[in-house]
């Protein structure tokens, strides 16, 4: 029996994004709630998650494998350290490095999804991957400019935590990208402006590209499958 959306097999040569879009989804409904003492480290924790599983999806195959893995590998030392040890400096490189490393991910997870021939339940979990993970690697993005110039965002509270900063920021990256927009948090300095209106205008591009190449890759296959039945 055919079946137009399917599992890929565990043979087949591709990597499954099912567990990385399980982490990023937990990760995301998680920290918002996760107030309580100590609560950072389950949130650390999740995130450790989602590098493994990025790492996983990512560097399946290719040459590339080894020094994405290092990469991975100085992302986690980079946010266990911040965490710990604390002080500017240190939580400035550690939101660095998890932008850079998100934006690999999204690169290799975009390239691979535009290299499909065929539209399966693995390629739509892609597709949602790589929308989720532009939401984080921006809310990182604005993390810096926060923390390089304080007040950049109007309704966050002053004297907030790191943790409780994140995962403020990690709601109103998700808000500003599917451009729902509710105004309790706004950018407010002339830098964080551009960089949100940049990530609303990306969150909008991205959902019609992509389900563009879905619907063409589906009919393409349709049209494939109904010629060799003829």
């Amino acid at each position: 029996m055919s079946n137009r959306y399917y599992l890929p097999s565990s043979g087949t040569k591709s990597p499954n994004f099912g567990v990385l879009l399980a982490v990023l989804c937990l990760l995301i409904v998680v920290a918002p709630r996760a107030t309580a003492s100590g609560s950072a480290l389950l949130v650390e924790a999740l995130f450790d998650l989602v590098l493994v599983a990025g790492a996983y999806s990512v560097a399946w195959r290719g040459v590339q494998r080894w020094p994405f893995l290092a990469f991975t590998a100085l992302t986690f030392l980079a946010r266990w350290c911040a965490l710990l040890f604390g002080g500017f400096e240190l939580e400035l490189a550690s939101a660095a490095i998890t932008v850079l490393w998100t934006a690999l991910v999204i690169i290799a997870v975009v390239g691979e999804l535009f290299r499909r021939q065929q539209v399966t339940t693995n390629t739509i979990m892609g597709a949602i991957v790589a929308y989720l993970l532009i939401a984080v690697a921006f809310a990182y993005l604005y993390e810096i400019l926060e923390r390089a110039q304080p007040g950049s965002f109007s309704g966050i509270p002053e004297g907030i935590s790191s943790d409780q900063l994140g995962d403020s920021l990690i709601y109103f990256s998700l808000v500003t990208l599917t451009t729902i927009g509710y105004g309790d948090i706004a950018p407010v300095s002339s830098l964080a402006r551009p960089v949100a209106a940049l990530e609303g205008a990306l969150g909008t591009l991205y959902l019609a590209v992509m389900i563009a190449r879905l619907v063409a890759l589906h009919v393409s296959s349709g049209m494939n499958r109904g010629k060799r039945r003829k």
